[in-house]
């Protein structure tokens, strides 16, 4: 989910903890879920619903504004909202991009 499987998890390593949830998903192709960045158009509260048209593909995990990039924030997201996609962050009309991470 985070995206860090390649740099991070070893498949030729012996034992250690976790190993079966990794294996799992190595062998099942892909997660349903991941861990994503979020531009958004303005400051949102967590645990708002994320909306993919009209599909709740999440819910806002955390936001801040970053001197950088200005209102971020991260998700774990369905699949298909994939980077790019424009959500819908709550009722209140805010907007959200898509972003990999980390954010640049």
């Amino acid at each position: 989910e985070a995206g860090i499987v390649e740099r991070a998890v070893s498949f030729t390593k012996g034992c250690y903890i976790g190993q079966e949830t990794v294996a799992r998903l190595h062998y099942k192709g892909r997660p349903n879920r991941h861990l994503r960045g979020l531009r958004l158009s303005a400051a949102a509260a967590p645990g708002a619903p994320l909306l993919l048209g009209e599909k709740e593909v999440g819910r806002l995990g955390a936001a801040a504004v970053s001197p950088a990039f200005g209102p971020i924030g991260l998700a774990i997201l369905r699949r298909e909202a994939e980077p790019g996609a424009e959500l819908s962050v709550g009722e209140d009309g805010v907007k959200a991009v898509v972003v990999d991470l980390p954010f640049g």
